[in-house]
């Protein structure tokens, strides 16, 4: 997975939002890989877009970034990008896979299919959960069979429809820290990513699991962020 953090200029939103539009369009045109998903942040780091791509290895990349460059529209669509971003961050991240199979989940994220969220006024949010952990080899894998173990307890616990897990996911290299991990949560409106988490609560074994990932973990973040029109199929 390759997430592409891209931060605007205060009086550029709307030019990189339309930018960022054009890029996938024009992408998309040419039959070349387009990102999983965009999203800009509602609350959190206002100001901030997130572009979610996949590849299978470093030379699938590689060989995507080549074609994309030798492109002509589409490359001058990416400069654009470039030119009305203040800063880009691009990391590379896994997703442990089989561990999220154990915990019971139906799809990782290349097989991910949105449920609801568009009708009844509904407008579908994307929670960004971040954690740094400490620097060690065994903490990331120690991360992973604690929350796996708990997520089983707590989706069998969450009835309410509202959310689905899209993806958990750990860094390797780029401009994220090693250690990060990112659990992307898909609601069905802001309303229901509370509904959700009211019935989570119940779940005793995920409550344990996130006490004991506490002791993992330096710092904690969450996000809400709301899918551009457009780009990718996680809308």
């Amino acid at each position: 997975m390759s997430p592409r953090q891209v931060d605007a200029h205060p009086s550029k939103l709307s030019h990189l939002l339309q930018a960022l539009q054009v890029s996938a369009a024009v992408t998309e045109h040419r039959g070349l890989a387009v990102p999983l998903g965009g999203f800009y942040t509602e609350l959190g780091s206002v100001g901030r877009f997130y572009l979610l791509q996949s590849f299978a290895n470093y030379d699938s990349r590689e060989l995507s970034l080549q074609a994309l460059a030798s492109t002509e529209d589409v490359l001058d669509a990416t400069l654009e990008v470039q030119r009305q971003s203040k800063a880009l961050r691009i990391s590379i991240f896994m997703e442990p896979t089989d561990a999220l199979e154990k915990a019971g989940l139906q799809q990782g994220l290349l097989d991910f299919s949105p449920q609801g969220g568009r009708g009844d006024g509904e407008r579908p949010v994307y929670e960004l959960r971040t954690y740094q952990l400490k620097l060690g080899y065994t903490t990331v894998p120690s991360f992973i069979e604690k929350y796996t173990t708990g997520l089983k307890d707590k989706l069998e616990a969450d009835q309410t429809g509202q959310s689905q897990l899209v993806t958990l996911m750990y860094s390797e290299s780029g401009a994220a820290p090693l250690n990060t991990v990112h659990e992307l949560w898909r609601h069905r409106s802001m309303k229901g990513s509370q509904e959700s988490r009211q019935a989570s609560r119940a779940a005793s074994g995920w409550k344990q699991a996130i006490a004991e990932i506490a002791d993992l973990a330096i710092t904690f973040h969450s996000q809400y962020l709301r899918p551009i029109p457009g780009i990718g199929r996680l809308q």
